[in-house]
């Protein structure tokens, strides 16, 4: 399914939980063993074992304000995904491949209700790896979908677990990027405390799930897979050089490499611009080249602390690798 892709830049990192799944999961919530109660603020939303979810509505629902936002900042084409909270993680295996089947059809009907500047990444099932590659396959050949975003270790879920392999396999064979992003329920409350969960939780499980993915030989086993890291990678590019030599050192090794060390797979990755600060992303640049980052602002979370450029504008970029990072880069990885 293809369509063509308007101009402006692309935002390729962004969020929505559509007012028509949370409409239906208010009417479905027994048959999935949820709690849906609808408040002032949007649907608030309780899944086995988890703790209620603040309320979805707003800026976070629908496509008015987003799009508004999208018109001040030049940005031609939004790539939303789903709020990760609501894909379902704790539910059991079977209730939980329904959940995001429903999830990523309203997703794409959102997306077309909206007009040609939405496209949309699929969620997958994260309990089961068939279960997750059969979605993948039906969200990319069937509804459209571009990429697939996942939680990074959300709740109990371990997602380099290697019965995540068909996954993998399937996401390496539709050539569809991986966009790993941290989730709330996450193992931030076992490391820190609560108020430094958005700054810190949301960064280190992709973090740790990035080395944990490198130090297994995915990208050994599968070398064409697109593995994007949102947030900028989280602390990983500052912190590869003492992953990179404490596997050297045979300190940290689980499997032997194909490459030298983990620290040479960080240029076979791909990253956001979500670091919101220009420091952090000269040092990404300068890690990953231009090549390997795209725009991204984390609606409604990040955006609203500034400008989408406000990073991009000022790290010194000739106007040939902004346009890579605005836009160019997105139409290569997504095919969008």
């Amino acid at each position: 399914m293809s369509q063509e892709t308007p101009q402006g830049f692309i935002d390729v990192h962004a969020h929505i939980a559509p007012t028509s799944f949370l409409k239906e999961a208010q009417k479905s919530a027994k048959a999935f063993g949820v709690q849906v109660e609808e408040t002032d603020a949007g649907h608030a939303l309780t899944f086995p074992g988890l703790p209620t979810l603040r309320a979805a509505g707003g800026n976070l629902s629908d496509l008015v304000a987003r799009s508004e936002w999208m018109q001040e900042q030049g940005v031609g084409s939004q790539y939303i995904a789903a709020w990760l909270d609501i894909q379902g993680y704790t539910m059991a295996p079977d209730k939980e491949a329904e959940w995001v089947r429903l999830l990523n059809e309203h997703m794409v009907q959102t997306a077309k209700d909206g007009g040609p500047a939405f496209r949309t990444i699929a969620a997958v099932p994260m309990q089961d790896g068939e279960r997750a590659a059969r979605e993948l396959e039906y969200a990319v050949k069937t509804l459209g979908m571009l990429g697939v975003m996942l939680p990074s270790d959300p709740a109990d879920v371990d997602v380099a677990d290697p019965s995540l392999e068909p996954f993998w396999a399937a996401a390496e064979d539709l050539d569809v990027p991986v966009m790993l992003h941290g989730a709330s329920h996450s193992k931030w409350p076992l490391v820190g405390p609560s108020f430094m969960a958005f700054s810190m939780g949301r960064t280190l499980d992709t973090t740790i799930l990035t080395a944990k993915l490198i130090h297994s030989g995915l990208l050994d086993k599968h070398p064409k897979l697109k593995l994007m890291l949102c947030h900028g990678g989280g602390s990983l590019p500052f912190l590869i050089g003492r992953v990179d030599v404490a596997y050297r050192r045979g300190m940290e090794k689980l499997t032997d490499l194909k490459k030298d060390g983990p620290e040479d797979y960080m240029s076979m990755l791909y990253y956001d611009t979500v670091t919101v600060n220009p420091r952090s992303l000269k040092l990404l640049l300068d890690l990953a080249g231009p090549e390997h980052v795209l725009l991204g602002s984390d609606w409604v979370w990040a955006a609203m602390s500034g400008g989408l450029m406000d990073a991009v504008g000022h790290v010194g970029l000739d106007q040939a690798d902004q346009d890579r990072i605005t836009r160019g880069n997105a139409l290569d990885l997504f095919k969008g």
